[in-house]
């Protein structure tokens, strides 16, 4: 006997779910519905399968192949136009030349099929309808037989005003061949509307096998989701994947479980899928491949398919996730909810009850989400936040990424030009900074290679080179930290934000050419720029020293830039203990008192952030360290300018002016602050090994210890606190708190800036975050801590 998977269908109302499958694909505990089918057919000795096709044919052909891999001979037949239910087994004619069943692929059923075709046989039916009992019968065919079992009436999906059954079609039927004959040839033709009620009328051998076993139609998200704990509670007698290992928990090979995380099922766990620490699978949960659930994560009773990033503390209550999803940190999704594949969820969004989100959408942090996101792309069109191109590695930066930016940034702003490429030294970051090479080549840009590198070292030798800028990946190694690609013009500063836009332009609009083989771009490796660099600073401070004198100082640093520091503090003429610690400035505390040195600094692989430790012990305070680190400035450079950010403390305006030098006020962004330098190339906030020269510098001329340094600048205090706010709200809560301070001395530099007889406020939101940032200024920490409040009041009352 032969059988017709029937699996040409759409599967519309499982949208998002089939946006990307045809629905016999959808799977179930861990295999596509189809399969199951495969399964009964050959429980049955039927081995010989027709598989009729229309919506996105080449996903079922390419995971099932000829069918010898699933031990059946499957043979394709593909629609054109639609054919409709029997149109479609009329394409299939040919494979047909004796009683034959008739299946869908997109329905999941233990029906025993020996038993229906024994049946038919002794009935003599030239076809026979497999019936079952349903408690809701409007969305199928409602049919009433006789005592013979022969059909008396058939109506499809009826309103509940013309129910006179609860006995429906199932779509399975046992067929004898001659009635394709009475199918039209290359036209729309339907078994249930057209072939059936004209056999009705002719009394022409229409049979209805009332079956027993279970039967589920796959035809909404909600009967998809139950079909699934259906087969968790052993109501269909299937074989699922993976090892039972307590009654009702069923895990696949190759799952990494931590001790700590709690499995109560029943459940599901495919295969490769990892579970983190604390992390609750609770009821009726079922989870795909290769899928990672990090730390504090909790789900119940949702379904999640392949190849996707839960992170931590995410809360998954009845949802349904499709393929590689990332899901960012503290997320909430509702009863209901089905999200599309590639979807990215922002850290702390809440995805409301029921709400589907299509494939390829960006959801961005703290969304509150309570429609359907079907059409257009809530993703941020901004790629460039404040320090580049940032993400999670290998989850929003990955080399496929990396690889399409490049192209786009290249084939932009640098055909037939040069540009440097340069990382931090982990195989990551050199992984991706070979693919940005790549790209870049492809589109007839010329690569120079620097190898390992940081950043104030790259922009040093984008001068040096004479290219016209540079790409730099930076990643500290570190599992929680961000990768960012860093993109510097001519003077090895970030580009302009006109040229942001368009790349960013290309890169969404894939607007972009490759270059003909004969321009692709060149390629060369010049790996010394970093010492180059770093000996060039060192000579030109050392220079100024007026008189060496004795200084040692503890710098902790990763074990890859330790070396390049040696010939740093040799030429300085300074005594450098280097430590290299997990914990940095922790174990500083200690250590510098003890070595007895002047200084203690926590360098960054960045080479522009570092920490700084006074000779007893003491990190120096965020705020507290710029201000110094502006004093050390101005006072090497007597009547200069330079650029801070609106937010840095007032206290730099009163040094400068005692210093004949200049303050000029900007945006947060970096570009703005080096642009309103004198000397844009370096600036003590952009480079901690010039930052670090700068101290040296300082403490030579004043020969006192850094702490008493410290004690001597101008008493401030300033407070800095986010508020979360919707990305949505950011206007109304700016034009509000505008009126509101209407009375007040604002200036918009960046934000809004309101200025107070006791201090003054910055609020300004932020461009990478649904957030706030309140900054305050004042004499007395309790004006400051006021201040935050009264404005973290009035913000809070908008959102209200």
């Amino acid at each position: 006997m032969k059988a017709v998977i029937m699996a040409g269908g759409k599967g519309t109302r499982l949208r998002p779910l089939t946006c990307h499958l045809p629905k016999p694909m959808v799977p179930l505990i861990g295999k596509p519905c189809m399969a199951y089918t495969i399964d009964l057919l050959k429980t049955h000795g039927i081995y010989d399968i027709a598989v009729t096709m229309q919506y996105k044919p080449e996903v079922i052909r390419d995971y099932f192949g000829d069918g010898r891999g699933f031990g059946v001979n499957l043979q394709y037949f593909q629609e054109t136009t639609p054919l409709g239910t029997a149109g479609s087994v009329k394409n299939a004619g040919p494979f047909l030349d004796d009683t034959f069943i008739v299946i869908s692929g997109d329905a999941l059923t233990d029906f025993d099929l020996e038993q229906a075709l024994t049946f038919h046989k002794q009935k003599q039916a030239k076809a026979t309808l497999l019936l079952t009992h349903v408690s809701h019968p409007l969305e199928y065919g409602v049919i009433m037989t006789n005592d013979e079992g022969r059909i008396a009436r058939f109506l499809e999906k009826p309103s509940w005003g013309e129910v006179f059954s609860d006995t429906v079609n199932t779509g399975i039927y046992i067929l004898e061949p001659e009635l394709l004959e009475r199918v039209p040839h290359g036209q729309e033709f339907d078994f249930s509307q057209q072939l059936f009620p004209a056999m009705l009328k002719e009394n022409g051998g229409l049979f209805g096998y009332i079956s027993s076993g279970y039967w589920s139609d796959i035809g909404n998200l909600q009967q998809y989701r139950q079909t699934q704990f259906d087969m968790l509670d052993g109501k269909v007698r299937v074989d699922l994947p993976g090892k039972q290992i307590r009654p009702g928990i069923y895990v696949a090979d190759g799952v990494e479980t931590s001790p700590s995380a709690r499995l109560i099922g029943p459940a599901f766990i495919g295969e490769g899928s990892k579970l983190g620490d604390d992390v609750e699978v609770g009821e009726y949960c079922i989870i795909g491949r290769n899928n990672h659930l990090s730390k504090g994560s909790s789900l119940a009773r949702s379904i999640i398919w392949d190849h996707n990033h839960i992170a931590e503390h995410n809360e998954l209550a009845g949802s349904t996730l499709t393929s590689r999803i990332i899901s960012h940190q503290a997320a909430s999704l509702g009863d209901g909810s089905v999200v599309g594949n590639h979807v990215v969820i922002g850290a702390g969004s809440r995805i409301g009850p029921n709400v589907k989100i299509w494939p390829h959408k960006q959801i961005r942090e703290h969304t509150q989400l309570h429609t359907s996101l079907i059409w257009g792309d809530t993703a941020s069109k901004s790629l460039f936040k404040a320090q580049g191109v940032s993400g999670m590695p290998n989850l929003d930066i990955t080399p496929e990424f990396a690889a399409k930016f490049a192209t786009a940034y290249g084939a932009t702003l640098a055909p037939g030009k040069t540009l440097t490429v340069g990382s931090s030294p982990h195989a990551f970051s050199r992984l991706l900074k070979r693919t940005i090479t790549a790209g870049l080549q492809s589109v007839g840009t010329h690569v120079i290679d620097l190898g390992d590198s940081i950043l104030p070292a790259a922009g040093f030798a984008i001068r040096q080179l004479g290219a016209v800028g540079g790409i730099h990946v930076d990643w500290s190694g570190m599992k929680s930290d961000m990768c960012s690609l860093a993109c510097m013009d001519a003077e090895g500063l970030p580009i302009e934000k006109s040229k942001e836009r368009r790349v960013e332009n290309s890169f969404w609009q894939e607007d972009y050419g490759r270059a003909s083989l004969d321009e692709i771009g060149s390629y060369r490796q010049e790996t010394h720029w970093t010492v180059t660099y770093i000996k060039a600073l060192a000579k030109e401070i050392a220079y100024e020293r007026e008189a060496v004198k004795p200084l040692r100082i503890v710098i902790e640093a990763s074990s890859w830039l330790q070396p390049y520091m040696v010939p740093f503090f040799e030429i300085l003429g300074t005594e450098a203990v280097h430590v290299t610690t997990n914990r940095m400035q922790d174990s500083l505390h200690d250590f510098v008192p003890l070595s007895a040195a002047h200084l203690g600094v926590c360098l960054k692989d960045d080479g522009r952030t570092l920490q700084l430790i006074t000779e007893q012990g003491e990190t120096v305070d965020k705020e507290l360290q710029t201000v110094f680190l502006y004093l050390c400035y101005l006072h090497s450079r007597p009547g200069t300018t330079i650029g801070a950010p609106v937010s840095a403390p007032h206290t730099l305006e009163s040094m400068a002016d005692g210093l004949g030098a200049t303050i000029v006020r900007t945006k947060e962004w970096p570009r703005a602050i080096l642009e309103a330098t004198g000397d844009a190339r370096m600036h003590p906030l952009f480079d901690a090994l010039f930052a670090i020269g700068l101290v040296i510098l300082h403490l030579d001329r004043t020969g006192l210890p850094f702490s008493k340094l410290l004690s001597l600048l101008p008493s401030f205090h300033l407070h800095r606190e986010r508020i979360d706010c919707p990305w949505d709200y950011k206007g109304q809560v700016m034009r509000s708190m505008m009126e509101r301070g209407k009375h007040t001395q604002v200036e918009l530099v960046d934000g809004i800036k309101f200025y107070h007889e006791d201090g003054w406020v910055l609020l300004l939101p932020d461009a990478d975050d649904p957030v706030f940032q309140v900054v305050a200024q004042a004499a007395d920490p309790l004006i400051t801590q006021s201040l935050v409040e009264s404005y973290r009041e009035q913000i809070l009352n908008v959102l209200q």
